[in-house]
C-alpha cells in the first residue's frame, strides 16, 4: 500500500437469508432497490443508485462463506448496513407508507445527520441516513459518526 486511497473499490453485501421472496419484498416494496439479476436457485442481485446487495438461501452458504452462530444469535451481529440517501424524509415517508416497522425513530443525531433504523425480515439492521458531503481532512472520526476519506494522503 502506498498510503493513498485505493480507487476502483466497491463493496456489494451478500445477505444470507431464510426466505427469498420475503427479502425480495422488503428490498424493493420498502427501500426501493431494483432487482438487477436472478439465478434459477435464487441467487438475486439488488441495487438503488450506488448501494448494491444480493440475497442468497441461508442453507447454500457454505463454512467459508460464513460463521454459524449459536442457535439465538441473528443474523448480521455486530453490523449495521448504512445507506446514505440523498431525502431522507422522502425515504422514511416510503417505509412508513409501506408499514415496514422502525426500530430507531426518525431523528437528527448529535454528529448532524438524520437518520432511523429498521431490521429486514432476516434480522439485518439497516440505518437510514442523510448523505453529508465527507471533511476530507481526516480519515475517520468515529466520534462524529461518519467515515471521512481524505482526496490525497502525504507521506
Amino acid at each position: 500500500m502506498t498510503g493513498t486511497v485505493a480507487s476502483g473499490m466497491s463493496l456489494l453485501l451478500e445477505l444470507f437469508v431464510d426466505d427469498l421472496a420475503a427479502s425480495r419484498d422488503f428490498y424493493q416494496q420498502v427501500l426501493d432497490f431494483a432487482i438487477v439479476s436472478q439465478e434459477a436457485n435464487g441467487y438475486t442481485a439488488l441495487s438503488n443508485g450506488r448501494a448494491h446487495l444480493a440475497l442468497n438461501h441461508r442453507a447454500v452458504s457454505s463454512k467459508h462463506r460464513r460463521a454459524d452462530g449459536g442457535a439465538d444469535e441473528r443474523p448480521g451481529r455486530g453490523v449495521e448496513i448504512v445507506l446514505e440517501v440523498d431525502n431522507i424524509e422522502a425515504v422514511h415517508v416510503g417505509v412508513m407508507a409501506a408499514g415496514w416497522p422502525l426500530i430507531g425513530p426518525l431523528k437528527t443525531q448529535s454528529w448532524g445527520r438524520t437518520d432511523f433504523r429498521l431490521a429486514d425480515p432476516d434480522g439485518y439492521r439497516l440505518r437510514v441516513t442523510s448523505r453529508v458531503e465527507p471533511n476530507v481532512q481526516d480519515i475517520a472520526n468515529p466520534t462524529a459518526g461518519r467515515c471521512r476519506m481524505p482526496v490525497e494522503s502525504r507521506i
